[in-house]
């Protein structure tokens, strides 16, 4: 073989053997990449360091953290915010929630609660409902200065949802009354409409509707000041009523 052709073929070779080796190198650089891009994702450097809560007075996110063990020490990548929600929806406390991971180890979780309106009885049993009608938690001998519902609903438990109108409306009404006008009332079903006894005066309310415009007038009248006893309508709230307790007639020997 002529030397000039033995030398090429070396030199291919070589070029080849040089390729394959840089080929290699790549290939292993990248696999070093990804390798140390996942470590690095999965380490304590890009793992949760702080979970930031707000608006959450009765509720306990945190809770919710810890069933899906996605608290402290968590790598950020497998927080997953959808189920974080999902999970402190659960608690009857909760109107709304907003979950948001901020790399590179950061949980926000922002909490509206649901205001107690009033006691509904349900079963039996006084359970604190929220103004949208979801059962909140059990009561047991409430004290006597709590706002009640006497509409008997069944056996509810906590964050199941009352849809009864006449029991919605009456929540209603207590939420828009004045503090201590609210303090011992109670609304019920007289006939076909609602009834209520606020600061010890019978009060007509009729159809379960206008019941904020009702617990204003109501307000406005008892503030104005009423005779003991008076009982009050206001089945129309534009045009209310008040009756003054009739005298007790003297009966002659």
């Amino acid at each position: 073989m002529e030397p000039r052709v033995a030398q090429r073929r070396k030199n291919v070779s070589e070029d080849r053997a040089r390729r394959r080796l840089r080929w290699i190198l790549v290939v292993i650089a990248v696999v070093a990449v990804i390798f140390s891009a996942v470590w690095l994702i999965r380490s304590p450097m890009l793992s949760i360091r702080s979970v930031e809560v707000a608006g959450a007075v009765h509720s306990d996110p945190w809770s919710a953290l810890r069933s899906l063990d996605m608290d402290i020490g968590t790598p950020t990548i497998d927080v997953d915010r959808h189920a974080i929600a999902f999970v402190v929806l659960k608690d009857p406390w909760v109107a709304s929630v907003v979950v948001e991971v901020v790399w590179p180890g950061t949980v926000v979780i922002d909490v509206v609660e649901r205001t107690p309106a009033a006691l509904v009885l349900t079963g039996g049993r006084w359970m604190l409902t929220a103004l949208d009608g979801v059962v909140i938690k059990e009561v047991v001998d409430p004290p006597t200065g709590d706002a009640v519902v006497v509409i008997e609903q069944g056996s509810l438990g906590s964050g199941d949802r009352i849809a009864d109108q006449n029991v919605l409306a009456a929540l209603k009404f207590l939420q828009h009354l004045r503090e201590e006008s609210r303090a011992g009332a109670r609304v019920f079903v007289e006939g076909d409409g609602l009834a209520a006894v606020v600061a010890g005066h019978d009060v007509r309310l009729g159809r379960p509707v206008d019941m904020a415009e009702k617990a204003v007038v109501l307000d406005a009248l008892l503030k104005a000041g009423l005779e003991e006893g008076a009982s009050i309508d206001l089945i129309a709230p534009s045009r209310p009523a008040v009756t003054n307790p009739q005298p007790e007639q003297e009966v002659e020997e």
